[in-house]
């Protein structure tokens, strides 16, 4: 009998709870009869297919989280802990990934490792058994079927989104499978995408709309297989696999096969608008909206603006209303919790907050005015010395007058952060209680958890997640991590619209003033009205991606977006601000210096086109398969 190993890192307590997912078989090894011989092992073997997603936003997380321009930790942990940094700092090479996607083994220690192509191979298992298993109710059979095709679309997406054109796999490859068949080349990047979509069409023909029971959360849905597809074709209409010849022109299989179609097609974002819609209206009409807390109802316009924005991530236990898809995980949020807070002590302390996340400043300056626009649009803005100290206020005008947005997410000196269910006032110059340390009157760089920019990060810490200094012990507010959500798909329909007629139509504005009402915005009409109208070609477009960032700040979407509009290469090497923060009175902090003159990782921020657009296939996969090619620049 054909054995298989379970991989049972199931779907961590989908439920916010105790679960006994981890019980599939004695010693983790089953034959394939074990495994489907009743609905009760086929269902943990369900768990195990989820469990290869793994835990996207621990502190130790790959790049899409912190390898952007919007947020990052402070520079003394290392690699081995912050796997992002092998890409800021060029240590990515075919022999040493820290992110390998491909097989669970071979990355550095501390590296991110994920076999998505065994969870492929476990899904087409379930597809091939499942009839066998006995009196399976017609719930199951339909819903299984659903979820297995979904996560063998999500595990070929996530890895066409690093790698770009991947190895598909659309069937279960026996174990006496023939090299040819073992041994696949690289499948054409089109072609990826319309098979990754299609297994999304098949699971949205089987899945729910929604899971009506709390304790499944977490699982596929028909909105989730919508909203993937949306963002799958999203990404394959941008300029970075859109007829890109400057960096795949030379991509092809040892056949000459060409990998990447060079020839731009205006009717991908025509296809990536209809997919948005599509995902909009099946959303909407399945109950999904953004989420507003009732409890915000009486405050005024702005205020309701800050809290609803702040409140739609750290609220809910899960926020079923808006995220179509989410990552419970308690531990994930804990941590990120805990290396976001302020410091609430001193001395120095490495129990409680850690201060280890920070944000930088093309995120801050990216923000809009109170009036919805652009820092350098807006009339009460334009042309001012926004890095002047205000002294009746106690910071600096670039803090002064933003929008909603801003406030519930960054916190910075003589700012606010609600934590430890009171509000702290930020007192962050050099020395102070959320400054950087000093000793004997200078910084202490022996000292790990310091604010290296001058910003901190607000949008993840809940008011009333709280540290005991007594018992040295965290009493969080868990809540689930949105992987996709409403929000984005308006966006997305906003972006593919423009680029694609060239103007925003009836219904961009429409999804444009949802996402702005939400956060207590004005209509994008009534912001541009004060510039004198809305803007139209390159200046529009930037428009557009500023709304995306500014509503998608630190959820991970940095890292994707300024990669697929080949803006990553600008945005990377760009001078990033930061306050001095080893400055002791305003004079001194409140002074314009180079994040790079507080980092204290031994290497220097780099980034290098074509290469770092992509991540390379590791060296130990093309040396089992020889008919992989490898990305350009590696």
């Amino acid at each position: 009998m054909k054995k298989i190993q379970i991989i049972l890192l199931a779907f961590a307590c989908l439920m916010f709870g105790s679960c006994n997912y981890l019980d599939v078989v004695p010693d983790d090894t089953a034959t394939l009869e074990d495994a489907f011989k009743n609905e009760e092992n086929a269902q943990k073997f369900i768990y195990s297919i989820y469990g290869h997603i793994g835990n996207m936003n621990r502190y130790w997380i790959p790049g899409q989280i912190f390898g952007g321009d919007d947020c990052i930790t402070n520079s003394k942990g290392t690699t081995r802990w912050f796997a992002y940094k092998s890409m800021i700092y060029g240590e990515e090479t075919a022999n040493t990934t820290y992110h390998n996607f491909m097989r669970a083994t071979g990355s550095p220690t501390g590296g991110v490792s994920y076999d998505y192509y065994t969870a492929i191979r476990y899904c087409y298992m379930l597809l091939n058994n499942i009839n066998d298993i006995p009196n399976i109710s017609e719930q199951n059979l339909r819903e299984w079927q659903g979820e297995a095709w979904f996560m063998i679309g999500m595990y070929h997406w996530w890895m066409l989104e690093f790698y770009g054109p991947i190895v598909i796999v659309d069937h279960e490859i026996s174990l006496n499978a023939s090299e040819e068949e073992l041994y696949a080349p690289r499948t054409p990047f089109d072609e990826c995408v319309n098979f990754i979509a299609d297994c999304f069409d098949k699971a949205i023909t089987f899945l729910p709309a929604r899971q009506q029971n709390i304790k499944w959360y977490g699982r596929a849905t028909a909105a989730a297989a919508y909203a993937f597809k949306a963002r799958l074709l999203l990404f394959a209409a941008s300029p970075l696999f859109n007829g890109n010849a400057k960096f795949y022109a030379d991509l092809k299989n040892s056949d000459g096969t060409p990998l990447v179609n060079t020839t731009y097609d205006a009717e991908k974002w025509k296809r990536a608008m209809d997919a948005a819609q599509q995902a909009i209206t099946f959303c909407e009409e399945n109950g999904y909206a953004l989420y507003t807390n009732p409890a915000n109802a009486t405050m005024d316009t702005f205020e309701r603006g800050v809290n609803n924005f702040h409140d739609f991530l750290v609220e809910p236990r899960f926020n079923d209303i808006e995220f179509l898809w989410g990552y419970p995980h308690n531990n994930s949020q804990e941590e990120i919790q805990r290396r976001s807070g302020i410091r609430t002590i001193q001395p120095y302390s490495t129990n409680g907050w850690m201060t280890n996340f920070q944000v930088l400043f093309p995120a801050v300056e990216s923000y809009f005015t109170k009036n919805g626009l652009p820092l350098e649009d807006d009339p009460l803005t334009k042309g001012r010395n926004l890095y002047a100290y205000n002294a009746l206020e106690g910071t600096a005008e670039l803090n002064l007058n933003r929008e909603p947005r801003f406030y519930a997410c960054v916190s910075y000196d003589g700012g606010e952060f609600p934590m430890d269910g009171t509000v702290y006032k930020v007192q962050a110059k050099a020395g102070e209680i959320h400054g950087y340390t000093m000793s004997g009157g200078s910084p202490d760089m022996t000292k790990e958890y310091n604010c290296e920019t001058g910003y901190f990060l607000r949008k993840f810490i809940h008011k009333d997640t709280s540290y005991d200094q007594s018992t040295k012990a965290f009493a969080y507010h868990n809540y689930a991590w949105p992987l996709i959500r409403m929000a984005e798909l308006y966006l997305s329909y906003v972006e593919a619209e423009f680029e694609y007629t060239g103007h925003l139509g009836i219904t961009s504005l429409e999804y444009l003033n949802l996402v702005r009402e939400r956060c207590g915005l004005p209509t994008f009409q009534q912001s541009w009205a004060l510039a004198g109208g809305i803007p139209t070609g390159d200046k529009l477009r930037q428009v557009l991606h500023a709304e995306r960032n500014n509503e998608l700040m630190f959820e991970g979407h940095r890292y994707r977006d300024m990669r697929r509009w080949m803006d990553a290469e600008k945005c990377m090497l760009a001078e990033w601000k930061c306050w001095n923060v080893w400055g002791s009175t305003a004079a001194d902090y409140y002074t314009i210096k180079h994040w790079e003159d507080f980092d204290m990782h031994e290497g220097k921020r780099t980034f290098e086109s074509p290469r770092h657009y992509l991540l390379p296939i590791p060296l130990a996969e093309i040396q089992i398969n020889p008919n992989l090619v490898q990305n350009p620049g590696y």
